[in-house]
């Protein structure tokens, strides 16, 4: 008898992560049928606008899953990090060091929000359309599915300097992303999981030029990056382009565990990426993600909906815009 192979493996895993966390997100009081009744076809119109704009620009992919990341670790879940600033004292989240010039799709998101209140006014959280975007970019570019629980309220505030200290950055050793992960109730494991983000996306040349031209301020190469790596990219990577792109592993575009496979080969590009094998839980992840990536899929969905669970600490209501705020309704 023929085998269904991947694909009963998917439908096997994917109910099996369902039922783990049901009870995780029934605390939350978050639920996958939360807009059944008011926003029926809310998920269908989230996704075929993300399936569109990707389409058009595979980059987004990762910047639409970005978007949640960074939205869930300050102030929790809340959308605050869509927020435009409207006093010119105060910057919100966008305008944060780590986030100005680094996040987009704030338009796309803008345009799904729109399309949404066509179809059922006042209903559907900006915080919810991170959540489903960021699942609907993942498969869109290879990954895998996972259920997203919905019922998130939206937040009034978003602050730039509460930004430092809230996300992971790239300097950071394998303690210090433990700690800021462990400030949002994830663990280690989440933290190495939930890194494999960098499946997919870019990254500035100048993010990693310490390591490529100035280790450690000797004037020197990294000496545990690979010899033809670091060759190649110094000649995408030279040092008067600062500014130009680089992919952050090896099938650019693609969702898969080659960001683990480039990192046991000495080709990570990131300090914070380098760091997951500094320490035997990011090596055993690692190794376990090359060797059998369907099980990495997996386990990178069980963190998405962990992560999604971050509640927000001020919860407003649900905004009609995302870029801004309005009196409740």
């Amino acid at each position: 008898m023929a085998s269904d192979g991947p694909n009963m493996q998917r439908t096997t895993f994917t109910s099996v992560l369902f039922f783990v966390f049901v009870a995780v997100a029934a605390e939350a009081q978050l639920s996958t049928s939360f807009y059944d009744s008011t926003c029926p076809h809310a998920a269908s119109i989230v996704q075929a606008k993300v399936d569109a704009f990707v389409e058009s620009d595979r980059g987004l992919a990762a910047a639409l899953m970005r978007l949640h990341f960074h939205d869930c670790f300050v102030r929790g879940c809340d959308g605050s990090v869509l927020l435009n600033s409207t006093d010119p004292n105060i910057l919100t989240e966008k305008s944060a060091l780590l986030n100005n010039n680094s996040l987009r799709g704030f338009e796309q998101i803008d345009e799904i929000k729109m399309e949404l209140e066509c179809a059922c006014p006042g209903v559907v959280s900006c915080a919810d359309i991170l959540a489903l975007v960021a699942r609907d970019a993942t498969v869109k570019v290879g990954g895998w599915s996972w259920p997203v629980f919905l019922g998130r309220i939206d937040g009034a505030g978003s602050f730039a300097d509460e930004v430092n200290g809230s996300l992971p950055e790239r300097r950071d050793n394998f303690t210090k992303l433990v700690e800021t992960f462990a400030k949002v109730g994830l663990d280690a494991k989440d933290m190495i999981i939930l890194s494999g983000g960098h499946s997919i996306g870019q990254v500035h040349c100048g993010a990693f030029f310490e390591r490529l031209y100035n280790f450690q301020g000797l004037n020197i190469t990294d000496p545990s990056m690979d010899p033809e790596f670091a060759a190649m990219l110094k000649a995408q990577c030279p040092p008067t382009r600062p500014f130009d792109f680089m992919a952050l592993d090896a099938t650019n575009g693609t969702f898969d565990s080659t960001y683990y496979l480039d990192l046991l080969t000495n080709k990570g590009l990131l300090e914070s990426d380098v760091a997951l094998l500094s320490d035997p839980l990011g090596v055993e992840y690692a190794i376990k993600a090359v060797q059998d990536p369907n099980t990495f899929l997996f386990e990178f969905g069980m963190a998405m909906i962990k992560m999604g669970n971050i509640p927000a600490s001020d919860p407003y209501g649900w905004r009609k815009h995302c870029a801004f705020t309005e009196p409740k309704f």
